[in-house]
């Protein structure tokens, strides 16, 4: 099959970016002919390790640079005769159903941001992939047709970007509370520190230990001096290999406010650790309704803190909720990833039936 990725950049840090890359790469290893379209790319020599092309395109930053993307990605679609163009991010999403009509190949899109404002666009595509159950009942809720939608849980075990050299941010302090994520309001970080700071006093040798970057960041750092937790919460900065950091904290906590299908969720649970969730998206279904974590309301410090102070008061229970966030089964991996979208794929250009079940969420044998 011949495939090529679409994306506005592929710069490092952005959720999208990751999962493209990944499948990119498992498809490639697959034997698939696989092509990678997009300006500003962080990971182009890792994905041509792997036989992916890269093609550099255009910034869609203006209607000018708009139909130049589109007049690249055409002349690529048409020079590969590509099956499916699969479109990654909103701009994609436009700029591949032109193409996809200008030439023999077949537009899919994976709706990787449905609380963005122009989400809508991802219905473009001849099929929309929504990355969780959760996602799919939201995207019929706002119309999108369900003979076209399919359900692809997102993976993150075995990432071809785990061959990346470490990036070293220093180690955490010790024991910790991790969180990762993008510094932004969206990410509800904030209600991570409130939460710890409700237990700070009960717990005087814990850490929080903040990974990651983002415009919140001076907010976050005054937050925390208001608090009086600068010796106990550290900010670390941002890294693109975080699974040695993921491996040594004892808790990761997200206190997102909307996550279609979080992979640094999916991260902690290959790395073993307890892990507390928002009921938010897809985090619900990445932890197995309550299963494989805590699961606690958004914008609530207070259910958080009560999701803490279980687990650090017991050194038996915090070993018994790492012990349940494992995925046994292997579930969360790239490769079981790559094979779901391969169904999606042949069911768009005609080949097999709709995928059934590629949502469900099924780590314990």
């Amino acid at each position: 099959m011949k495939i090529i990725h679409v994306l506005k950049h592929a710069q490092s840090g952005n959720g999208s970016v990751h999962v493209a890359v990944d499948l990119a790469c498992a498809q490639a290893d697959a034997g698939h002919d696989v092509w990678f379209a997009s300006a500003r790319g962080s990971y182009d020599e890792l994905l041509r390790g792997h036989g992916v092309t890269v093609s550099d395109i255009p910034e869609p930053t203006s209607i000018r640079e708009a139909i130049r993307s589109t007049a690249a990605l055409l002349r690529l679609a048409r020079g590969t005769t590509a099956d499916i163009i699969h479109g990654h991010m909103m701009s994609s999403a436009v700029i591949g159903f032109v193409v996809a009509k200008l030439s023999k190949a077949r537009l899919v899109t994976t709706m990787h941001n449905s609380f963005d404002g122009h989400s809508w666009l991802m219905r473009l595509g001849r099929v929309t992939v929504a990355v969780s159950e959760a996602e799919r009942a939201l995207l019929l809720s706002r119309n999108f047709a369900e003979n076209k939608l399919v359900t692809v849980i997102n993976g993150v075990g075995g990432s071809a970007r785990e061959e990346l050299p470490v990036d070293d941010i220093g180690e955490l302090h010790q024991p910790s509370i991790m969180t990762l994520s993008g510094l932004h309001p969206r990410k509800g970080v904030n209600y991570v520190i409130s939460a710890f700071a409700l237990v700070a006093d009960e717990f005087p040798d814990w850490h929080l230990n903040v990974v990651g970057w983002g415009g919140a960041l001076a907010d976050l750092q005054q937050q925390v001096h208001e608090l009086g937790l600068a010796e106990r919460v550290h900010f670390l900065g941002s890294t693109l290999t975080p699974w040695l950091l993921l491996g040594s904290t004892k808790v990761f906590a997200t206190g997102s406010l909307a996550d279609p299908c979080p992979l640094t969720v999916m991260e902690a649970r290959a790395a073993g650790r307890a892990i507390v969730g928002t009921r938010v998206g897809g985090i619900p279904e990445t932890l197995e309704q309550g299963e494989a974590g805590f699961i606690v309301p958004p914008q609530d410090p207070g259910a958080m803190a009560e999701a803490f102070r279980e687990l650090l008061a017991d050194d038996a229970t915090l070993a018994g909720w790492q012990k349940r966030a494992e995925d046994p089964a292997g579930f969360f991996t790239v490769a079981r990833m790559a094979t779901d979208y391969e169904r999606a794929y042949r069911w768009t250009l005609g080949l097999a039936p709709k995928p059934v079940g590629t949502g469900i969420v099924k780590t314990r044998v």
